[in-house]
């Protein structure tokens, strides 16, 4: 989604930057035409064609004059090189014909009675005259294309500063991850052979029991987010999407977690309509996004809170939110919470957050043709949440 902006933005940029040029252009060749190529061009009438007045004309009289003239000059030129059997007398007599409709054109001004040396000199007039013309065209492309390459340069210096900031955070990250695995290895390690070794006293071993399942509990939800960050940033991921009753897939991720709301200490409220509401989905992947979304809440907000999922209809989306009473998140990592291994939680190591299930969420909502954004008190009234919730993440449904 943020790159489909930039590309907008790079779009817009190159357009009015192109049109403001051209007008530039436009204007430089209107000045040239009315001055020096005015100057030149009577000049010419003057010298070559006497009879011919260009007093008052305007600048595409003088553009017409000048492609007549040298339209003329090279047809002579040309027949004089060009031997009878090539057809020289048909370019005689188109040249004839030309000749006359200019002579009317210009109520009896124009006579093409030139001789060889006068034919040079008005060829190089006329080249003169051409790269006149030229200038502004020439000096605008330069300026265009230049401009354009300091943009390309720019985007280029902000995509390397962002994937040197990418590899930062994903060597933080893995860096954490390896700790956070480590950590539950170790105790696993420590407990399996305390038991195998006898050493745990008969009351301590259901104890020592409960442990290690917790570990490999979080060793497992540790990988299976790697695996699902790696899986949907792979080339090729595609979504298997069903009709599916939005509604029904909601209650039932919501009755997943209403064992862990309870854990944790947390209330439970849930606004959702009472009808089907089909909707084109990966009933999978999305349901592993609200769940995860609803994990989040849990697990980053204190026992007392209250969590909420709400589901509205408008005219032409629905709105879809998991809400908490829980603390704001600051400014500083709420606009780049959705970014790959960015946590919401100070210390990672209480909280047991990896940076990714935002990422994740976001990007499944996106293949899926939704949007997906945080937001924190105040609460536009326009979602009708009830006063005592301090952030929500909102997802948009369009309509078909």
């Amino acid at each position: 989604m943020e790159d489909r902006k930039k590309l907008k933005q790079l779009q817009g940029f190159l357009i009015r930057r192109f049109f403001t040029t051209l007008l530039m252009v436009l204007a430089a060749e209107f000045f040239m035409l009315v001055f020096p190529v005015g100057f030149l061009m009577q000049f010419i009438s003057d010298v070559f064609f006497p009879g011919l007045s260009t007093d008052g004309i305007g600048a595409m009289e003088i553009l017409t004059l000048l492609g007549t003239i040298l339209g003329l000059l090279l047809l002579h030129l040309v027949s004089k090189f060009l031997p009878d059997r090539f057809g020289r007398p048909v370019l005689e007599a188109f040249i004839s014909i030309w000749e006359k409709k200019a002579d009317m054109q210009w109520q009896g001004g124009f006579s093409y009675r030139l001789s060889g040396i006068q034919e040079l000199f008005l060829l190089l007039l006329l080249l003169v005259i051409v790269c006149l013309l030229l200038l502004p065209i020439f000096f605008g492309g330069m300026a265009y294309v230049s401009l354009v390459t300091k943009q390309f340069r720019i985007i280029e210096e902000q995509q390397r500063e962002r994937q040197r900031e990418y590899e930062k955070k994903r060597n933080l990250m893995l860096s954490d991850i390896a700790h956070d695995l480590r950590t539950p290895i170790t105790t696993i390690a420590g407990y399996t052979k305390a038991l195998s070794d006898g050493m745990v006293p008969a009351e301590k071993k259901e104890e020592y029991l409960d442990a290690i399942q917790s570990k490999s509990k979080r060793m497992n939800e540790l990988i299976t987010l790697l695996f699902e960050y790696v899986k949907t940033d792979s080339e090729g991921f595609a979504l298997q999407k069903e009709k599916q009753d939005l509604c029904e897939t909601i209650r039932e991720c919501v009755a997943l977690s209403y064992q862990d709301i309870e854990d944790a200490g947390m209330e439970l409220e849930v606004e959702i309509p009472e009808e089907s509401i089909e909707v084109s989905i990966d009933n999978l992947q999305f349901s592993r996004t609200v769940t995860n979304l609803i994990n989040n809440a849990i697990r980053h907000n204190e026992a007392g809170t209250c969590i909420g999922v709400f589901l509205l209809r408008e005219d032409r989306r629905l709105l879809f939110m998991i809400a908490d009473s829980g603390q704001r998140i600051e400014e500083s990592v709420a606009k780049h919470l959705f970014e790959p291994f960015v946590m919401g939680d100070e210390s990672r190591s209480s909280k047991g957050g990896s940076g990714l299930g935002l990422s994740i969420a976001k990007k499944i909502m996106e293949l899926h043709g939704f949007s997906i954004s945080l937001l924190q008190k105040p609460l536009p009234p326009a979602y009708k949440l009830p006063a005592t919730y301090q952030k929500t993440f909102l997802i948009e449904i369009p309509l078909s």
